[in-house]
C-alpha cells in the first residue's frame, strides 16, 4: 500500500508522528509513504526509508509565497501522475480544497490529516495582533481567519474520505462542525517505547556540581511564550517555599532569539536563576537522559481553543521514561494521567502544582508506583508501534472500499 502524504511541515520530517510513525512503524506493516512538500535547505537529497520524497522548492515567505504554495502542491501532484490510491494532506487548509477536487477527477481517496487546528490557530494570531499592530494589517489576518474557517468546515473536511484528528477532544470538536464521527480517527502523539526504556540518566561525574543535595524537577520542551513558561518559575516559587532544594531542570528552550532573550530576563528577574537549569535545545537522546535524572516532571498546557484539543507529547514522554508526572487539565493529557495512574491532574495554578509535586517528593513508594504504572500503559496505548496497527487498518478499509466501488462500476 503506498499513499502521497502532502505536508505542511517542512521537508526532511521531524515531528514523531511522521519519522516515527510513517517513516518505521507503518513502513512495517506495508505502508509506505511518499511525501510531497517544501524543504528546509535548499540542495541535496532528501533520505526517507518509507518512500520517495518530492520537493518543490525552499519554504518561500510572505505573501506571494503563501498564495503559491497550494498552486505548487497541486502541480506537482498533477506533473508526477502517480498512481497513488490514497492522498492525504496534513494541515494545509487550501491545498486540501485543490487535493478534494483532484481526488474527485482522478478517483482517489482523498485523506485528512488534522493535527493542529489550523483556522482556529489564524483567530488567535489575529487577537494577538490587536493593540499591536496597524489595523490593516489586524483585518486582513482576521479576513484570513474567516475565509480560512469556511473554507475548511465547509468544503475540506465534510468532503474528506477520512480524517485524521489529534484527539478525542479535536474528534468532538470536529463532530459539532458536522464532520461525520464514523469518518474520523483520533491519533494523539506517541512515543517511541523501546527507545525510551533504553535511555540512562546521566552518571554522576556528568552532573553539574550544583545539583547535588538538590530535589530536581524536570520539564521538556518549548518554552516560547504561548506556552506561558513563565508559569514553570512561578509554579518554582511556591514549591520551594516547602521543599527549599527543589531546582527545576528545563530541558529545551524557546523557539526565537528574541523569545530566548524574554525568558532568560524573566528567569533573572524572578530571583531564581541560582534554582534553575536551563539546558538549552539539546539533540533528542541528550535531552532525555538530562530529563532521566529528575524525580518528577512537569506538563502545565495554557487552556485554550488551540491546546485544549491538542495531545501534548511531554507527558506521554515522561511516562515512557518511568518519570510520575504533574500535568493540568488538557483533555487528553487528563485522559493519560487518569487512566495510566502515572501521575496526578491538577488545576493550572503554582500552588496546584507545588502541592502536587510535594505529595510525590514525600512519599517515594507512590512516586515508584506511578511511575511503572505510567511506563506499563505508555508501552500499551502510546507505544507509535501500537498506533501505527490503528492507522493501518484504516488505510485498509479505505482501499478495500474503494476497491470495492471500482468493481461496481
Amino acid at each position: 500500500m503506498r499513499l502521497l502524504f502532502l505536508m505542511r511541515d517542512l521537508l526532511p520530517p521531524f515531528r514523531p508522528d511522521v519519522s516515527v510513525l510513517f517513516g518505521r512503524e507503518l513502513l512495517r506493516l506495508g505502508v509506505r509513504s511518499d511525501l510531497l512538500g517544501q524543504a528546509q535547505q535548499a540542495g541535496g537529497k532528501l533520505e526517507w526509508a518509507a518512500g520517495e520524497v518530492w520537493v518543490h522548492g525552499r519554504h518561500a515567505g510572505g505573501m506571494l509565497g503563501e498564495v503559491l504554495r497550494p498552486l505548487r502542491d497541486l502541480a506537482m501532484v498533477h506533473r508526477l501522475r502517480s498512481d497513488h490510491r490514497l492522498i492525504q494532506v496534513r494541515d494545509k487548509i487550501r491545498t486540501g480544497w485543490l487535493a478534494r477536487w483532484y481526488c474527485r477527477l482522478r478517483g482517489r481517496c482523498f485523506v485528512y490529516w488534522m493535527s493542529f487546528p489550523m483556522a482556529e490557530g489564524y483567530a488567535v494570531r489575529a487577537e494577538q495582533l490587536t493593540g499591536h499592530a496597524p489595523a490593516p494589517l489586524i483585518w486582513l489576518h482576521r479576513l484570513k481567519a474567516a475565509a480560512a474557517h469556511r473554507l475548511f468546515y465547509r468544503h475540506v473536511a465534510p468532503h474528506a474520505r477520512h480524517v485524521f484528528v489529534q484527539s478525542e477532544a479535536m474528534l468532538e470538536h470536529m463532530v459539532a462542525r458536522g464532520v461525520p464521527r464514523e469518518r474520523m480517527s483520533a491519533v494523539p502523539m506517541g512515543v517511541d517505547a523501546a527507545m525510551l526504556a533504553a535511555v540512562e540518566p546521566l552518571a554522576e561525574p556528568e552532573r553539574p556540581p550544583a545539583w547535588s543535595g538538590r530535589r530536581l524537577i524536570g520539564y521538556l520542551g518549548a518554552l516560547g511564550r504561548a506556552r506561558d513558561p513563565e508559569f514553570l518559575l512561578h509554579a518554582l516559587a511556591a514549591l520551594r517555599e516547602q521543599e527549599p532544594t527543589a531546582l527545576l531542570l528545563l530541558a529545551g528552550d524557546a523557539p526565537s532569539d528574541e523569545e530566548r532573550r524574554w525568558f532568560r530576563e524573566r528567569i533573572a528577574a524572578s530571583g531564581l536563576a541560582e534554582h534553575v537549569h536551563l539546558t538549552g535545545w539539546l539533540p533528542q537522546a541528550e535531552a532525555l537522559r538530562w530529563l532521566a535524572c529528575a524525580e518528577l516532571a512537569w506538563s502545565p498546557v495554557p487552556r485554550g481553543p488551540l491546546f485544549d484539543v491538542s495531545s501534548p507529547t511531554k507527558a506521554v514522554e515522561y511516562l515512557g521514561l518511568g518519570l510520575p508526572c504533574v500535568g493540568n487539565d488538557i483533555p487528553d493529557q487528563k485522559l493519560v494521567l487518569e487512566r495510566s495512574g502515572g501521575g496526578l491532574c491538577v488545576p493550572m495554578t503554582p500552588q496546584a502544582f507545588a502541592e502536587a509535586s510535594l505529595v510525590l517528593l514525600r512519599d517515594a513508594n507512590q512516586a515508584k508506583h506511578m511511575g511503572e504504572a505510567g511506563k506499563r500503559w505508555v508501552r500499551e496505548h502510546r507505544d507509535y508501534a501500537v498506533l501505527a496497527r490503528q492507522v493501518a487498518a484504516v488505510y485498509r478499509r479505505l482501499c478495500e472500499g474503494r476497491a470495492e466501488l471500482e468493481s461496481m462500476k
